[in-house]
């Protein structure tokens, strides 16, 4: 009995093994998807934990605020529970690259411990203490193997004095457990994030302290890192190293107490003799400088007697000159009065000659008068005119001798004349002379009072520089002792302030890459709560429909069997055999890939935000017999189903063919505008579409499956692919940043804004503060960038600020901030609310947020100059420029960073192409899920295709026969079918599109990442080739009933349906 049951099992099997492997493969994809999935975050767990315990990661960390000393590791080691400790130097620094500066954590590294150990990705380890090797994620041609880094020296003077020398070697590449995910953590250095780490030897700290202490825990290797009992494990050594604290506080403080008070009682020591020494050379100083102004001010003294001389030499001068004056001008009066009486003399004479010629003249015509008359004879008259005459000559004579005697007269005045002339010009120069002398005695004697009073005045100005470098070297020594005293009095109330130590006890939870890795992978569980429902009620009604399908052809043999006194049960077990077999076959195919195939793909996609690691694969028993069960529980209750009604009647009936359904009108026919404009073919498709509402239903639900599946994988692409473009193309439209130096002076930053804007490659520059500040609405805490353009007019040529739904563009204003969307929902905040910043130094501020923006990649608030003053009370010291290339490019944006590097105020630059490569980059993993997701679409689009189709023609093979005997030729039948398998296939696609996008939304919200907002947009295309690659997959199962259409034989319509 029992093997002619199974041979008529084997048998069914081989006769209908179309349709055990349409159970078969939907019940392998729903296992494979639900077990995969669910197993995927175990094994998630599982490979990062023996990468832990490979890499010897930390049990415990312990940090103090005043460093640990080697009596604190020596009190850790001798601890319960601890089996290995290391401890460690680290502290964060500016490191000089070839392409620029970074902020770098610089760690310590030793090959004797197995703890924390770095995994080399490229060249080796460091072998002495030149050599160093690097974050494997600082992406950057230019830091090679074999080139030299520097400790900057732009860092504090308490950082450059931690390490004992500036340069090193880069040997080779690693990754850390540490750093076991893509952020690096915050830092007080440049824009307040770090780009990577680096490792050095040990021995090049100089500190004499330890920055923290690792430690392993003694059994903690053998337990799941995950679990409960891991966390429960490491809790006890943990409240143990905690128990040390306050005894190590207390002797830490001590140390530290002492020491400082030892150093200040050193320091007032040293501090009083400088001030005793100060005193003394100061009162030295003094008496000389005394000394010196009595010398100038005898000086003075003895000057202003001589001073005093050389005026009464001059006033006597004076009045020898005003004598001597008076003198000569009494003589010249008395000069030019006989000038004046021999002047008249000469008037005199000149009339005198005058007259004396006319008299001689007169008596010379008298004499020709006499003469002409004796020549003529008339004596009478010569004797009338002779006395005239006579007496002429003796008047002529008597001039004569007048005008001679006045010549003699007048040739001895000016005789006299002449020689007064002389005897007072004689007299005018010697005392001239006299006055000479004397006046170039005085002005000898002038000059040497000049001379004296320059050589006193110079003596007094050098006097007086001294006594102002006397003033200045005792102001700045009294200054110096008061800085020095307030130093040591503010270093002894410090002292007296000084707080007691806290230690820190951090378990792995601490560490960012290690608590976020759990939470990412445990986001896999929520959309394995989705996948597998989905394939399973897919399979449930694919059981159903082939069950169903099953029962109705084999009516008449259970008809007999019931006859033959065959119970209900064991004529369904048969069934239940048939389907559960399949199952069972599909769960563990299933099982097989769905263990190999998605923790695989997954853990590929996850080195887009973490380290790669090596997989470790687990069978998960539970989540196997979970879904298996979950599998053959659906294909039993649906088997059941399909056998319930059949078993129900009576074997009288069962042995009669099932009377067929009665016709009915279908809703189309209502319409009957519409109905009347269907052809023949038409209104036959429209009937059966609707008279099979089971197939209908089901291959909607399969083809809107299949389209879902492949829109959300192509959506998925979309949606992260396109969050770099939007981001660097639309919102931040920079190309590149450059960081300011810290410390740089306003005219170093002026430098590098002037080179900006001479560059002809660049389009534009603006300056700005991008700094990373700390946000939160009072319960939750978040790291975002705070982004300050210093010309806000200018600040929309940079950013786009917008709404992303609606594309309303946003402006900063002087009171309000905008924050982007995604830091807006962590903190559950919108616009209007008001949120709160968190100063070290001012403590916290509150803000109110006037917008949320779209953006992307990373966390921005941003805020005008005036605001930030407003908010900081302080003027707003910018950091940053932000420059736009002309052309956009890589090249060009890195030939401008490559000039600005050489200048003094810059201190990186970093470039928007090489983020936007970097994440393309990583983003390229997704394409193996886009994969799996369109193979699983094709298998389960296959599966409830052919399986429909093949049901749908068994059914109908008679009415298909008689088409053939109608005259239809095979293509007219083949279309006869296909007419209702592209309207469903349609139907199915625009299902579909509305499937995928909720199926797409949810994932995409599920898996986002803290830092990262997913766009939630799918394009066009993605509909486009899904629905085509849908449509393929239907003409695949098309093609492939064509045959079976093609076998049908006409000789079917003329059997006896008795």
């Amino acid at each position: 009995m029992k093997t002619a049951f199974r041979k008529n099992v084997f048998r069914q099997i081989k006769n209908t093994w179309n349709r055990f492997i349409a159970i078969f493969g939907i019940v392998a994809l729903g296992v494979g998807f639900f077990a995969g999935l669910k197993a995927t975050t175990p094994v998630m767990k599982m490979s990062a934990d023996a990468y832990y315990d490979d890499c010897g990661f930390m049990d415990l960390r312990i940090l103090s605020t005043m460093g640990l000393t080697q009596e604190d590791v020596d009190a850790i080691q001798n601890t319960e529970g601890i089996e290995e400790l290391y401890a460690s130097y680290s502290t964060d620094a500016l490191v000089d690259f070839e392409s620029g500066q970074r902020a770098i954590k610089v760690m310590s590294y030793s090959d004797s411990t197995s703890i924390n150990r770095p995994t080399l990705v490229e060249g080796r380890l460091p072998e002495n203490d030149s050599e160093c090797v690097v974050d494997s994620r600082m992406v950057d041609t230019q830091i090679s193997i074999g080139c030299v880094i520097r400790i900057s020296d732009e860092n504090t003077e308490d950082v450059k004095q931690t390490f004992a020398r500036q340069e090193y070697t880069v040997v080779g590449r690693v990754s850390s457990p540490l750093y076991y995910s893509i952020d690096r953590g915050s830092t007080t250095l440049a824009d307040g994030s770090l780009d990577g780490f680096i490792y050095i030897d040990a021995e090049n700290f100089t500190t004499d302290y330890y920055t923290e202490v690792y430690a392993l825990v003694s059994g903690a290797s053998s337990l799941m890192c995950y679990d409960d009992a891991y966390d429960d494990f490491i809790a006890e050594t943990k409240s143990r190293v905690e128990s040390l604290a306050p005894e190590r506080q207390q002797a830490r403080y001590d140390e530290i107490y002492h020491e400082a008070k030892q150093q200040i009682d050193e320091a007032q020591a040293t501090l009083d003799e400088k001030r005793a020494q100060a005193d003394a050379e100061l009162a030295q100083a003094e008496e000389q400088l005394q000394s010196g102004q009595q010398q100038i001010d005898d000086g003075y003294a003895a000057l202003e007697q001589s001073r005093l001389e050389w005026e009464s030499g001059k006033r006597e001068l004076e009045q020898k000159q005003q004598q001597a004056q008076e003198q000569f001008a009494q003589a010249q009066a008395q000069l030019q009065q006989s000038q004046a009486q021999y002047d008249q003399s000469v008037a005199q004479y000149q009339e005198l000659v005058i007259s004396a010629q006319q008299a001689q003249s007169a008596a010379e015509e008298l004499k020709a008068q006499i003469d002409a008359l004796t020549e003529a004879g008339d004596m009478e008259a010569v004797e009338a005119l002779t006395p005239q005459y006579e007496q002429a000559v003796v008047t002529a004579q008597t001039l004569q001798q007048t005008v001679t005697a006045t010549e003699q007269s007048l040739a001895q005045a000016q005789q006299q004349l002449e020689q007064g002339k002389q005897e007072l010009q004689q007299q005018q120069t010697a005392a001239q002379q006299q006055i000479d002398a004397a006046a170039a005695q005085l002005e000898q004697g002038q000059q040497q009072i000049k001379s004296g009073q320059q050589e006193l005045d110079q003596s007094q100005q050098e006097l007086s520089q001294g006594w102002a470098e006397y003033e200045q070297q005792k102001a700045d020594a009294l200054e110096q002792l008061a800085q020095g005293q307030a130093e040591i009095d503010e270093n002894a109330q410090k002292l007296q302030d000084i707080e007691m130590p806290e230690w820190y006890v951090l378990d792995r939870n601490a560490n960012v890459g290690y608590a976020g890795f759990v939470g990412d992978s445990e986001k896999i569980d929520a959309v394995a709560a989705v996948f597998p429902v989905f394939f399973f009620l897919v399979a449930a009604l694919v059981c159903l429909t082939t069950m169903t399908r099953m029962v109705e052809e084999q009516r008449t043999q259970i008809g007999v069997l019931k006859s033959l006194g065959y119970k209900k049960s064991s004529i369904a077990f048969k069934y239940l055999v048939y389907a559960n077999s399949a199952c069972i076959s599909g769960s563990l195919f299933g099982l097989c890939v769905g263990y190999i195939v998605f923790p695989a793909v997954i853990m590929k996609t996850y080195r887009m935000l973490y380290t790669e690691i090596p997989l470790q694969l687990d069978f998960n028993i539970e989540y196997a017999l979970i879904s298996s069960i979950a599998a053959i529980v659906c294909i039993s209750a649906a088997t059941i189903w399909a056998c319930v009604r059949e078993l129900s009647e009576v074997p009288a009936e069962l042995i009669r063919p099932k009377a067929p359904a009665k016709g009915k009108k279908v809703f189309l026919e209502r319409i009957r505008p519409l109905w009347k404009r269907l052809s023949f073919t038409q209104k036959v498709t429209a009937r059966n579409l609707i008279r099979y509402k089971k197939r209908f239903f089901m291959t909607i639900f399969g083809i809107g499956g299949c389209m879902g599946l492949m829109i959300v994988g192509f959506g998925l692409k979309d949606s992260i692919f396109a969050v770099v473009d939007i981001q660097y193309g639309e919102i931040q439209r920079y190309d590149g940043t450059v960081i300011m130096a810290e410390g740089a002076s306003e005219k170093e930053k002026g430098e590098v804004a002037q080179m900006l804007g001479k560059e002809t490659e660049v389009d534009d520059a603006m300056e700005g503060i991008l700094t990373q500040i700390t946000i939160g609405n009072g319960s939750k805490w978040h790291d975002v960038y705070l982004d300050v353009p210093k010309d806000k007019k200018q600040f929309p040529e940079f950013v786009t600020l917008k709404e992303r739904t609606t594309d309303r563009r946003y402006s900063l204003d002087e009171k309000e901030v905008v924050l982007t969307e995604k830091i807006a929902k962590e903190l559950e905040v919108q616009a209007g609310d008001m949120i709160t910043i968190r100063d070290e130094e001012k403590g916290d501020l509150k803000v109110k947020i006037k917008a949320v923006c779209e953006n992307y990649m990373g966390h921005y608030l941003y805020m005008t100059a005036d605001a930030y003053e407003a908010v900081y009370n302080e003027k707003p010291e910018y950091n940053a420029v932000f420059y736009k290339t002309v052309s956009g490019t890589t090249k060009e944006a890195q030939s401008v960073g490559e000039d600005i590097l050489q200048l003094p105020g810059a201190l990186s630059v970093s470039y928007t192409t090489d983020l936007k490569q970097q994440v393309d980059d990583m983003l390229g993993a997704l394409d193996i899920v886009i994969v799996v997701l369109t193979i699983s679409a094709g298998m389960l689009a296959f599966v409830v295709l052919y399986n429909l189709n093949n049901i749908n023609i068994t059914e109908r093979k008679r009415e298909l026969a008689t088409l053939k005997v109608l005259g239809f030729y095979p293509n007219e039948v083949s279309a006869y079918v296909y007419r209702e398998n592209i309207v469903l296939t349609v139907l199915g696609a625009l299902f579909g599109v509305a499937l995928g996008k909720i199926l797409h939304r949810f994932i995409i919200v599920t898996v986002e990442i803290d830092t990262v907002m997913f766009g939630r947009n799918i394009d066009m295309s993605s509909f486009v080739y899904s629905f085509l690659l849908t449509v393929a997959f239907s003409m695949i199962v098309n093609g492939a009933m064509y045959f079976k259409l093609k076998k049908i034989n006409m000789v079917e319509s003329l059997k006896s349906v008795e």
